[in-house]
């Protein structure tokens, strides 16, 4: 028989790494190394999360707070951004804080700076010197524009990667009739900053396997502009490679809707579907009741349903104002068409399949009390992602990280803190 005190987490997937993660000292909120370091620590890397004193990560302090307070420990950002992490503080414009933090880059694996290469080198924490100093270290420059280049030293931020990459020119996609009164769109939120985080993560991982042959580490430049601009996908091949003359060409050129739009109105909001090529057409035939207009010769291949788009979304936009977004839905579906409701962000928080799926995940956390947010990007069977701990209080780990382990005395420790070096 089993004993429950013979019982043993599973390994994790990335136990045995270690990354410091440093605080953006921009004003601009910046959180993609935040993200970029989560993905590791759920997954059991030990990351030390290094912020300013008193104030913290710039995170704490957007919210949104519990019961609308303001509070450094209770933002939904900051509980989400730095589940399982260290949590020590650091006035890196002060030397002897940056004595601190180059001896725990020391023992350190992966280093994510979310700085602009004129600060890191005027606090003598840029990438050169630092690769120079720990040559296996991995060091992860996550910044706007990037190390190098015209633009290195520019601000940039969510708002700015988003429209100089080209994703707020083509949002909302094949919607616009009216350029000079439809003017591009922002995705929610902070999606670039996410999305560099991400990216940053990926490319961290695979110098992680390198290093295992090499023996080396490597410098990594992720710029957000660059993290947004590779999700317009075609676009680069098609500016480098086609004519200027080609209908591609100007398609993704101008914003002016040239194709079947991707959201539609129904009778209690909006649903997505395609039915572009000839089975799923046929399936939407039968959703719809196998109408006669659907049988003529202007509808009869893709390409000619193409030419008569308008005809087609007019007929498709009636009917649906009949039909709920689930019942669109649902026949849809059972037709094998591609198709979703468009869900408001409290109806995937209450989602069925999302619950089925046990998505969402509650943790406790001692300020906060319970908390519930996303959970795994991903599942591994015999590593499973699971949250050891909640967002570290500010400073929590200061005791723990300079004395136990940088061998501090508890009267240095209380002197840098009366100095605001910690």
């Amino acid at each position: 028989m089993a004993h429950f005190e013979d019982y043993q987490e599973p390994p994790e997937a990335l136990d045995g790494l270690k990354v410091i993660e440093l605080p953006c000292l921009d004003t601009i909120p910046f959180m993609a190394a935040a993200m970029a370091a989560k993905s590791f620590a759920d997954f059991g890397a030990e990351v030390i999360k290094v912020e300013p004193p008193r104030s913290g990560a710039r995170e704490r302090q957007l919210g949104p707070f519990r019961d609308a307070m303001p509070d450094l420990e209770t933002g939904g950002l900051h509980l989400y951004l730095n589940t399982n992490k260290l949590g020590v503080t650091l006035n890196l414009e002060d030397s002897r804080a940056r004595d601190l933090l180059m001896r725990l880059l020391a023992d350190a694996d992966i280093v994510f700076n979310p700085n602009t290469p004129a600060r890191c080198e005027r606090l003598e924490i840029g990438w050169r010197t630092i690769a120079d100093r720990f040559p296996k270290l991995i060091n992860v420059s996550v910044t706007y524009f990037g190390t190098d280049g015209a633009y290195r030293d520019y601000r940039g931020g969510d708002l700015v990667a988003t429209h100089m990459s080209g994703v707020g020119f083509e949002t909302p996609w094949h919607q616009v009739t009216d350029p000079p009164n439809e003017p591009p769109l922002k995705p929610a939120g902070r999606q670039a900053d996410y999305l560099t985080g991400y990216t940053a993560a990926a490319a961290a991982m695979a110098a992680v396997f390198d290093r295992k042959h090499s023996g080396r580490g490597q410098h990594i430049d992720s710029s957000q502009w660059l993290a947004m601009v590779s999700m317009l996908r075609p676009n680069i091949g098609v500016y480098s490679h086609e004519s200027p003359e080609a209908p591609i060409y100007e398609r993704t050129r101008k914003r002016i809707k040239r194709g079947a739009q991707w959201v539609y109105p129904a009778s209690d909001g909006w649903v997505s579907f395609n039915a572009g090529t000839d089975r799923f057409w046929r399936g939407w035939k039968k959703v719809m009741g196998s109408p006669e207009w659907m049988d003529s010769e202007m509808f009869a291949s893709p390409v000619a349903r193409a030419a008569h788009i308008d005809a087609i979304e007019a007929a498709v936009i009636d009917w649906l104002s009949g039909e709920t977004r689930d019942s669109a839905f649902r026949k849809a579906q059972a037709e094998h068409v591609p198709c979703f409701p468009v869900h408001t962000a409290a109806e995937v928080a209450e989602n069925a399949q999302y619950r089925a799926r046990r998505f969402f995940v509650d943790q406790d956390h001692p300020v906060a009390k319970t908390v519930r947010m996303p959970g795994a990007p991903c599942r591994f069977s015999a590593t499973p992602w699971r949250i050891k701990r909640g967002a570290p209080r500010l400073g929590e780990h200061n005791r723990k990280i300079f004395v136990e382990r940088l061998a501090l005395s508890e009267r240095e420790l209380e002197s840098l803190r009366a100095e605001r070096v910690i």
